[in-house]
């Protein structure tokens, strides 16, 4: 079996030939990514090539590099996918709901983020940036901007309830890196030793950090 073979992942349809209009350069793209995905979980950051990932894709290599002219533009690509649908649509009924206070709004996003992430493939791409960050600072690089859509997220919340609760906050962003912060820390230490959180627990930990976080509220 050659080196080529090794690399077994599902393969794309051929696209038809011809200049693609925009309907299809959308389609192109999710393919890219998707396909991209699927390698970089299957056989790591490092072990993938661009080459592979347009042979699986069962797109030229000229088109590939047309889309993502580097290797990190196309894994930046693959989390900022992942943060328009988690981070953006997957928020909306969260933002929806009734609750009146700041402590049910950032309790309710951490355990949307956290169940989220303890599953499928932002778990996967997760575990992948851990392991291989050192090696390629652009995973990491592209770990900090998703994390840093969180802060102000979270950032917002805050100002949004310190304008309805009249209490004053002078570093919204601070405090919400503090939040964001404190969630991740409990996160990582879960998903390394790849034990199985319940809901239970997952929410006594998030009221613990809640708990602590909104009591130093008017030092913010």
């Amino acid at each position: 079996m050659s080196a080529k073979d090794k690399f077994l992942l599902p393969q794309e349809r051929r696209r038809p030939r011809g200049r693609p209009n925009a309907k299809q350069l959308v389609e192109l793209e999710a393919r890219l990514i998707r396909v991209a995905r699927q390698a970089f979980i299957a056989h790591g950051y490092g072990a993938t090539s661009m080459n592979q990932v347009a042979r699986a894709a069962r797109l030229s290599k000229t088109t590939l590099y047309t889309r993502f002219p580097t290797k990190a533009d196309l894994f930046r690509a693959i989390v900022d996918e992942q943060v328009r649908r988690v981070g953006g649509v997957g928020l909306r009924p969260i933002y929806r709901t009734s609750s009146q206070t700041l402590e049910t709004k950032l309790r309710d996003y951490i355990e949307h983020m956290t169940r989220i992430s303890l599953r499928g493939e932002i778990l996967h791409i997760n575990r992948l940036i851990f392991s291989e960050a050192t090696r390629f600072p652009e995973l990491g690089e592209a770990a900090s901007r998703r994390a840093s859509v969180g802060v102000r997220q979270v950032a917002a919340l805050i100002e949004e309830y310190s304008a309805k609760d009249g209490i004053p906050c002078s570093d919204p962003a601070g405090a919400a890196e503090i939040y964001v912060m404190m969630h991740k820390g409990w996160y990582y230490s879960r998903m390394l030793t790849n034990r199985r959180v319940t809901n239970a627990e997952m929410r006594a930990v998030i009221q613990k950090m809640l708990k602590h976080f909104l009591a130093a509220r008017s030092s913010w």
